[in-house]
């Protein structure tokens, strides 16, 4: 099958991990796949596998008035379009619903099926209103609408089921690397390591992750925290990091391309967001072996974390709720043992094959019936 994905970018990112995840598995079953992202190059921090074809638009840029921006998007559109119908797909699969938008509308009037794919919480994920009514309208016109968490789908009520499907975002078996000195993670001698990641926006909360850690750091001397990840956010963290007189104790490591290496020298993974969808860096952390402390968030999460299984839930922005759950597992190593053995087993419940199994079947399904559709 031709299948031609659409994404804002190849930028740090779930989304971006799950299009570049999916795309090279595609490739492997057999399917020709085409990437088109609305920025260029020089946005990006994922490399696509070598046979997947790439078409970088360079198209996403700020618009200072409702005018310049209407004239950009109906020349985003017509480029869209174009460059869409050059790669003859019998298939379109659209992330994120500001592109999802832009796809569907951009194909408006052709006979080509296009599969929209929400990954975040779609009651915080599009904040202007002209975008949120567009969403709304154009969805209906949708060949399907994927969402990767339940409860993401519950939000499109007003959808028919039959138009609605839910396929969760990939995780792949974790990847050992013994390569790597501990020490590259600034740990001292008989130093443990919690370890964090995403990217460094207010969503994922890192300013609680630190307040919550400034908690239980004296009282846990031999713990370091590790935050992966690059962001608009990262002066202020440095500056809290200062103020919580944390410097020895917390680094900041930027964007890691294999995060598995890392995750092999930690105890155990913090996800501290205020919002999320089915987050990657979760999935991968879990599948490496680290039990997770998570804040419940309203999408996706508790799917992934079995609270006292192989993880610990606590309330969205609680931080003292936060605190006490990493001193909970800084200070009893049978219990991170026991919630570690358990962790793994997130790879069988979303592994790759798994997963994509269900979107093979759900394209079939849709190019057999969108002629009828449409």
């Amino acid at each position: 099958m031709r299948i031609t994905i659409v994404t804002p970018s190849l930028s740090a990112g779930g989304a971006e991990r799950s299009v570049v995840l999916l795309s090279e598995e595609f490739l492997k079953n057999g399917h020709a796949v085409t990437v088109v992202t609305l920025s260029g190059v020089a946005t990006d921090s994922f490399k696509l596998a070598e046979g997947i074809d790439r078409v970088a638009l360079d198209l996403a840029a700020y618009s200072p008035s409702v005018i310049h921006g209407l004239f950009r998007n109906l020349h985003r559109l017509a480029v869209l379009r174009r460059r869409i119908r050059g790669t003859h797909p019998q298939i379109v699969v659209s992330n994120m619903s500001q592109a999802n938008v832009l796809t569907r509308l951009a194909l408006a009037n052709t006979r080509c099926p296009v599969v929209m794919v929400e990954h975040s919480d779609p009651a915080v994920n599009v904040h202007k209103r002209i975008w949120k009514l567009l969403r709304r309208v154009i969805y209906m016109r949708s060949a399907k609408l994927v969402s990767v968490s339940g409860s993401i789908d519950d939000y499109f009520t007003w959808l028919p089921k039959s138009r609605k499907s839910i396929i969760p975002n990939p995780v792949r078996y974790a990847t050992s690397c013994s390569s790597l000195n501990p020490l590259s993670l600034d740990l001292r001698q008989n130093e443990k390591c919690v370890v964090a990641m995403g990217r460094l926006v207010p969503v994922k909360g890192f300013d609680l992750l630190l307040s919550a850690f400034a908690k239980v750091a004296q009282e846990h001397p031999d713990w370091h925290l590790a935050i992966l990840g690059e962001g608009e956010l990262k002066s202020e963290l440095e500056c809290l990091i200062a103020r919580l007189n944390l410097k020895k104790r917390v680094s900041l490591k930027g964007f890691v391309t294999d995060p598995f290496t890392i995750f092999k020298h930690c105890e155990f993974f913090v996800m501290s967001s205020r919002s999320e969808g089915f987050p990657h860096a979760l999935l991968e952390a879990m599948a490496a072996g680290l039990p997770a402390v998570a804040t419940e968030c309203t999408s996706g999460v508790s799917e992934i974390v079995r609270d006292g299984i192989d993880g610990i839930l606590v309330p969205v922005g609680d931080v003292q709720a936060l605190a006490t759950a990493m001193g909970q597992l800084m200070g009893d190593a049978n219990w991170r043992r026991q919630l570690a053995m358990r962790a793994p087993e997130v790879v069988e419940r979303f592994g790759m094959g798994k997963i994509v199994r269900q979107w093979e079947n759900l394209f079939a399904s849709v190019v057999k019936d969108w002629p009828s559709v449409e």
